[in-house]
């Protein structure tokens, strides 16, 4: 389970860029953290540019907050938030000090999605293997 949400400026994307934004969000994540495709979600809030406030002046920066699987060493952790940056910057020309990124990590025994308990990590080739049907059905969107 890997969840990002990207909260944005209202306007700052259009629904092209989105797509693009969510296919690489969903390549990168698979291909670093060995991630089923179909257990990767994307979804993107707008603010009002007079919501988003830093040291008390309005801010319009963009966030994505993940929430990942727990248990990803620290250098995967760095490649991910890298390779993830970069790709924002190349798809929107968003220079990266208005990007913010954040990996929340929760233990994944405690997390469910599509109806499955997820695998505690080093788990995954055996729990892939009991529910590859399942995962095939998200990646296919049901």
């Amino acid at each position: 389970m890997a969840l990002f949400h990207c909260l944005v400026p209202a306007g700052s994307l259009d629904a092209d860029t989105r797509a693009a934004l969510a296919t690489a969000i969903t390549t990168i994540h698979s291909t670093v953290m060995y991630a089923p495709s179909g257990l990767v979600n994307v979804v993107f809030t707008e603010y009002e540019p007079t919501a988003f406030y830093t040291a008390g002046r309005p801010n319009t920066v963009s966030v994505i907050n993940a929430t990942i699987r727990a248990g990803h060493d620290r250098e995967r952790r760095a490649q991910l938030l890298t390779q993830l940056s970069q790709s924002w910057s190349s798809i929107t020309g968003q220079d990266l000090r208005q990007l913010w990124l954040c990996l929340n990590e929760v233990d994944p025994t405690s997390s469910m999605e599509g109806g499955m308990i997820l695998p505690a990590f080093g788990e995954e080739a055996v729990w892939a293997r009991q529910n590859n049907q399942r995962i095939e059905e998200l990646r296919s969107g049901y």
